[in-house]
């Protein structure tokens, strides 16, 4: 009798030892709590850029849904605008290079409201140094450089 309540208790020590070691926490964080911890951390980089293309000043207040793991790799974040989900946009995040929010789309009843439709390259961004000059300009720098007079 002893010996078999030996066993069992044993085996039930064994057992409990088992399952707290499967359920034990090893602190790393899940493919989505990454992407929805890149997602915050990109947050005001990708209002800097609806603000930038807002052309008529149409925004008022910008909500961020839940990020979600692209099958590519990457991270989607998506939301919408001033409280209607009809005023929607959609962010494509890259995880190797944390800097870059270019890869976005509006819908078209925000693309509208906002006056962005027709437009063919993104609005430079205000953190964005303006180095582009006219390409006259950058002619004459170049024979300047050579010391040609033309």
């Amino acid at each position: 009798m002893k010996t078999r309540t030996l066993t069992v208790l044993f085996l039930l020590l064994s057992l409990s030892i088992f399952l707290v070691a499967c359920g034990k926490d090893d602190g790393k964080m899940s493919n989505q709590e990454k992407a929805e911890k890149f997602a915050k951390e990109l947050q005001p980089k990708m209002e800097e850029r609806i603000r930038a293309e807002d052309y008529n000043k149409f925004v008022e207040s910008i909500h961020f849904n839940q990020a979600e793991i692209d099958p590519l790799g990457g991270v989607v974040v998506d939301g919408y605008i001033n409280n209607n989900s009809n005023y929607d946009f959609t962010f494509f995040l890259n995880y190797n290079d944390p800097n870059d929010v270019s890869s976005y789309g509006f819908g078209d009843d925000l693309s509208i409201k906002m006056g962005d439709f027709d437009k063919d390259k993104p609005a430079p961004l205000s953190s964005e140094k303006k180095t582009s000059q006219s390409p006259s300009s950058d002619f004459k720098t170049i024979l300047s450089k050579y010391k040609l007079n033309l």
